[in-house]
Formats: C-alpha cells, sequence, structure tokens
C-alpha cells in the first residue's frame, strides 16, 4: 500500500530469532500492516486489517499450515 509508506508507522515489531541480521519487521499503519525482510526492507507485503486479523486467528487457532523443510 503505497499511501502507507508516505506516514510514521504507529509501531514496529521485529522478530526475536534472526539470522546474520535477517529478521522479519512489522509495521502497524493507521489502515493496514506491512510485512518485509530487514534484508531488503524496499520489498513488502501489505495487509488490510482485515487480512491481518484473519491471519493471525488462523496462526492462533492452528489453521496455517506451514511447509516443514
Amino acid at each position: 500500500m503505497e499511501e502507507s509508506r508516505n506516514n510514521c508507522p504507529i509501531w514496529t515489531r521485529r522478530s526475536s530469532r534472526c539470522q546474520n541480521d535477517h529478521c522479519v519487521d512489522v509495521s502497524r499503519y493507521p489502515a493496514s500492516v506491512e510485512v518485509c525482510n530487514s534484508a531488503n526492507p524496499d520489498t513488502t507485503l501489505s495487509f488490510t486489517d482485515d487480512s491481518w486479523r484473519s491471519f493471525l486467528r488462523a496462526l492462533g487457532n492452528n489453521t496455517v499450515r506451514l511447509p516443514y523443510k
């Protein structure tokens, strides 16, 4: 979401487990949430509030299937 980049985030949270400064950053803006890799901050994923809440609910309910290595 281009317009949210022009505003200051309300808060930003960096993942607690980082390797070689490759971290996941989550920034909350007034109307969206943006996620990026700290090694490449110019590329972000932007979510609406509803999409982000749905994602968090799915994580909390263990209904998100993550690939195993």
